[in-house]
C-alpha cells in the first residue's frame, strides 16, 4: 500500500512540459478527472470523423491552469494526408471577438474610451444614422436612428447591424449587394461602407449577430493610433505568448488546416468560402475584429486562462479582474435577446460571449456563469469560472456545426468526477 501511495506521490510531483506552447499538465486524476472517462472523448472523436461529420478535430481541456486532456484525430489536410496535431492551425473566425472585445476593454481600462461613448464621437461615419422600417416600391423605407450607437452596443450586438450571410432581411441582402465582407477592403474603407447602410433595428432594443466587432476593430485603431493587427500583437499575442495567432499564417502556411463543408454525400469536402475569405496566408487589408484570426489550440487555451485567471497569466496581466467580471456578466434584458434564445437557449449576451444563467434552461451540464463563444468552421470554447476549467476544441467544418458545442459540453462534465462543489 505504502509502495502505491509512494508511486502516486512522485507521479503528481514529476514536472508536466507545456502542450504546444499553451498550459502545463497534470495528470488527470490530480485535477479532478477520470481518466476512464476521458478516454470516451477519445471514442467520440474518431467517431465523428469516422462518420464523416469532420475531417479532423483537436480537444483540450484544462483545470486550474493544467491540461487534464488534450487529443486529436482525423486528419487537417485529407488530401495531403496530413494529421490533425496539437500545432495545427485553424481559422478561428468569430472566436477572433473575445480577442476584439479585450483589446477594446484595455483602452477603457486605460480612460481612452468609456462604454456608454457614442460611437460617431470616435468614428463620424456613423453620426446620422438611418433605420430600416420596411421594403417599399422604391427600395428600403428607413427612418432617423432615435438614439446614437454606444460602444456597449457594438459590444453586445445591439447595434442595430447584420451580417449578410445570417439576414435575408432587407438590410441583410443589401449587405449581401454591397459585399460587405470583402476582405480587399481596408478597415477604415469597411467601416465608411457599412456606415452607409441602414441598420436593420434601432440600435440598444434588440440582439442580432452582425459586423458590431469589425467596426470595433477600427475603433481600436482610431483610438490606440495603431493598425489593429499591430495593436493585436504588441497588446495580446505578443505578452501571452500567442505565437501562433495573429491574422495571417504566413510562414506557418503548411501547418493550416484545409477548410471544409458537407459535400455532396455528407462528407466532408474542401470549401472555398466566396463569402468571408480573407487571405489566411499572407494577410488581407481588412483586418476582421470579428472573424479574421487563425490560431491553434494551445494559444487559444492560453488566452481563455488569462480570463479565467481575471485578465492575467503568467505574471502578465491584461485586464483587472473586475473589467473582466464585467465582460462575463450578463447585459442583455429577456426579452432584447431575440433569436440568440433559440441557439442559446439559459444563456445573456455578456461583451462578446455568451454568459450561462440557468443551468436547467440550457439542458446541459455547467455551472452559472460560464462563458463561451464559437466560430463559423465549428471551433468553440468555454470557460467554467466555478469548476475553474477551461475547454478548446478546434476544427474546420463551414458552417458551424453547432452540436459540437454541445458535445464538447457533455464530453467535458462527464469525465470530470469531483468538483469544486465536493
Amino acid at each position: 500500500m505504502w509502495t502505491r501511495t509512494l508511486a502516486a506521490l512522485l507521479l503528481l510531483l514529476t514536472p508536466v512540459p507545456a502542450l504546444a506552447s499553451g498550459l502545463p499538465a497534470a495528470p488527470p486524476e490530480s485535477l479532478g478527472f477520470s481518466p476512464d472517462r476521458l478516454a470516451r472523448i477519445d471514442d467520440a472523436m474518431q467517431r465523428w470523423v469516422d462518420d464523416g461529420k469532420l475531417a479532423g478535430v483537436t480537444i483540450a481541456i484544462a483545470r486550474d491552469g493544467k491540461v487534464a486532456y488534450q487529443h486529436s484525430a482525423g486528419m487537417a489536410d485529407i488530401a495531403r494526408q496530413r494529421p490533425m496535431a496539437d500545432n495545427t492551425l485553424v481559422r478561428i473566425y468569430s472566436m477572433t471577438k473575445p480577442i476584439t472585445a479585450v483589446a477594446v476593454m484595455m483602452l477603457v481600462e486605460e480612460g481612452k474610451l468609456r462604454l456608454n461613448d457614442k460611437l460617431s464621437d470616435h468614428l463620424p461615419e456613423f453620426l446620422d444614422m438611418k433605420v430600416a422600417t420596411g421594403d417599399g416600391p422604391n427600395g428600403i423605407v428607413t427612418e432617423p436612428a432615435k438614439q446614437p450607437i454606444r460602444i456597449f452596443h457594438l459590444l453586445t450586438h445591439t447595434s442595430g447591424m447584420t451580417y449578410a450571410l445570417y439576414d435575408t432581411t432587407p438590410v441583410g441582402k443589401l449587405y449581401d449587394e454591397n459585399d460587405v465582407m470583402n476582405a480587399g477592403r481596408s478597415t477604415a474603407e469597411f467601416v465608411k461602407l457599412v456606415a452607409s447602410l441602414p441598420l436593420m433595428a434601432q440600435p440598444g432594443t434588440q440582439y442580432n449577430y452582425g459586423v458590431s466587432i469589425d467596426v470595433l476593430g477600427r475603433l481600436v485603431e482610431v483610438v490606440s493610433g495603431q493598425p489593429f493587427d499591430v495593436f493585436v500583437e504588441q497588446r495580446i499575442t505578443g505578452p501571452l505568448r500567442m505565437d501562433d495567432t495573429s491574422f495571417a499564417a504566413k510562414d506557418k502556411t503548411s501547418r493550416l488546416a484545409e477548410l471544409y463543408g458537407p459535400g455532396p454525400d455528407g462528407a466532408p469536402a474542401p470549401l472555398v468560402n466566396e463569402v468571408w475569405n480573407p487571405d489566411y496566408i499572407d494577410g488581407s487589408p481588412f483586418k476582421s475584429g470579428g472573424g479574421g484570426m487563425v490560431s491553434t489550440v494551445g494559444d487559444y487555451l492560453r488566452f481563455a486562462q488569462m480570463l479565467l485567471n481575471g485578465g492575467e497569466l503568467d505574471g502578465v496581466r491584461l485586464l483587472s479582474p473586475k473589467t473582466v467580471q464585467l465582460m462575463t456578466t450578463g447585459q442583455i434584458s429577456h426579452e432584447r435577446r431575440g433569436y440568440m434564445l433559440v441557439g442559446l437557449p439559459g444563456y445573456d449576451m455578456g461583451l462578446t460571449m455568451a454568459v450561462l444563467e440557468d443551468v436547467g434552461e440550457s439542458h446541459l451540464p455547467g455551472s452559472a456563469g460560464e462563458f463561451n463563444w464559437a466560430g463559423a468552421a465549428s471551433t468553440h470554447f468555454f470557460v467554467d469560472p466555478k469548476e475553474k476549467i477551461v475547454a478548446v476544441l478546434i476544427t474546420q467544418m463551414f458552417p458551424d456545426q453547432y452540436k459540437m458545442r454541445q458535445e464538447l459540453k457533455n464530453l467535458t462534465y462527464q469525465a470530470l468526477v469531483k468538483s469544486g462543489a465536493d
